[in-house]
């Protein structure tokens, strides 16, 4: 494996300290293999594409168990798509503080939108930030295109519901270097509200 392009930035936690920052990009292609076969830490796997820093939730745990199990039946596809555009970062974002909006958004966060529009913008795709689209906001995309991307820890619900609704969405895990699209089946809306019926509220 290549060392990661996106050592520029380090995730400054709730409490202050720098986490390391690892040199190998996250394994993408190992996490998809296990998760297709449905091996026995299939769960564990998909859960690393969604969280990094943040620890799952009851609801993030269902969303996480039934997105598997369509996974592993072929009424959800998933497949990776490799930035090959480098970050386009600058030694000015390292100092950034956090950004006010819905959240406090680190430096790493922020990177990673400039990253995924860059790499759209050399595939002739212009893509906006913070998106707003069935009720959430999406970090970048393009609503006449439909794109839509998260960045970083990324809550299962949202990527379920879009799912749900038949919409593909990205995730862009932390230190990775590719983009996980998640592409519903034709079957897969009526498959997850039988899983889920009165789980959701």
């Amino acid at each position: 494996m290549g060392t990661f392009r996106h050592t520029i930035l380090n995730e400054i936690t709730i409490g202050g300290r720098i986490m390391a920052t690892p040199s190998e990009p996250l394994p993408v292609t190992e996490i998809l293999t296990s998760i297709k076969a449905a091996k026995p830490q299939s769960l564990d796997q998909l859960q690393r594409l969604f969280f990094y820093h943040r620890v799952p939730s009851s609801t993030d745990a269902l969303c996480v168990q039934v997105l598997a199990k369509a996974i592993s039946m072929g009424k959800l596809l998933v497949n990776a798509e490799f930035l090959t555009t480098n970050p386009p970062l600058d030694s000015s974002l390292k100092n950034k503080g956090g950004q006010i909006g819905r959240t406090v958004e680190s430096p790493e966060h922020q990177g990673m939108k400039l990253w995924i529009k860059a790499f759209f913008e050399e595939k002739g795709v212009s893509c906006a930030e913070e998106i707003s689209y069935l009720g959430y906001k999406v970090d970048v995309g393009n609503l006449k295109k439909n794109i839509f991307i998260e960045c970083g820890d990324t809550e299962p619900r949202k990527v379920f519901e879009f799912l749900r609704h038949a919409i593909t969405i990205g995730v862009l895990q932390y230190y990775s270097e590719e983009i996980v699209w998640f592409v519903p089946d034709v079957g897969f809306s009526e498959f997850a509200n039988l899983l889920t019926q009165d789980r959701l509220a």
